[in-house]
């Protein structure tokens, strides 16, 4: 099998049943050479000034990536080493603003398809009321392209979810409670690449009702697979009303 496997690759090297699988890779803590962290800043001099902020990853082609705040870079491996491939930008507001608690790059790098990638930015939000509380995640994906440029193809879809209620105000909610005196859901997401610009999104729920609770609900546990087309996503995916996140925002 392998060696028919190898056959195919050598005869047909670009197609895609012999592309290498997609996989989303993770940005960790920099640990550059000397080197490199020399090769970098000659050529992106104003990173150098966040080397505390650096988190990197290389490619499948060694190419080098750099996270640092709103800035994304990469350079491409050579006989010379590293020089400047791509660099871009993305304006996010670290300031808390009514719900909103600010914006940021999540430390990851989703691929479209074969050298396509894609970053997501994450807006967190939230809620306090009396015995309770409530923390959302949403997030906005973009397509990193030529000459800079990010091309937005998803916006504020659900990212995560927790909230708590509080469900006891008298001495007989606690004792029926026995401690448990929130109502408490949690959502969240996870992404896989299934092939080239078709991601599949599993939504995970999580809902815990307290034994006080006058919503009339029971505890539940569900998730919905979302095969998203990137060439035309949906303006919202589609999870269950009953989720109750869309009025989280």
């Amino acid at each position: 099998m392998k060696n028919m496997l190898a056959a195919c690759c050598f005869a047909a090297a670009s197609s895609a049943a012999c592309a290498a699988p997609l996989q989303i890779l993770a940005f960790e803590k920099a640990q550059l050479s000397p080197s490199e962290q020399k090769q970098l800043c000659a050529q992106a001099k104003a990173l150098c000034e966040q080397r505390g902020q650096w988190r990197s990853l290389k490619t499948a082609d060694q190419s080098l990536w750099l996270l640092s705040g709103g800035d994304i870079i990469r350079l491409n491996a050579s006989a010379a080493g590293f020089k400047l491939a791509g660099q871009w930008h993305l304006d996010i507001s670290h300031q808390a603003q009514g719900a909103s608690n600010g914006q940021f790059i999540f430390p990851k790098l989703f691929p479209m398809a074969q050298n396509r990638y894609a970053i997501a930015v994450i807006e967190s939000f939230s809620e306090m009321y009396s015995g309770g509380g409530a923390g959302i995640e949403r997030a906005s994906f973009y397509e990193l392209k030529d000459a800079g440029n990010a091309h937005q193809f998803i916006q504020n879809y659900p990212f995560s979810l927790n909230r708590m209620i509080r469900a006891c105000f008298s001495e007989q909610d606690y004792a029926s409670a026995k401690g448990n005196c929130h109502d408490e859901d949690r959502l969240s997401l996870d992404i896989r690449p299934v092939k080239p610009m078709l991601w599949q999104f599993r939504y995970r729920y999580n809902l815990s009702v307290s034994p006080a609770s006058d919503s009339g609900g029971k505890s539940y546990q569900g998730s919905r697979n979302l095969n998203i087309d990137l060439n035309r996503a949906p303006a919202q995916p589609d999870i269950p009303a009953a989720w109750n996140y869309a009025g989280m925002e």
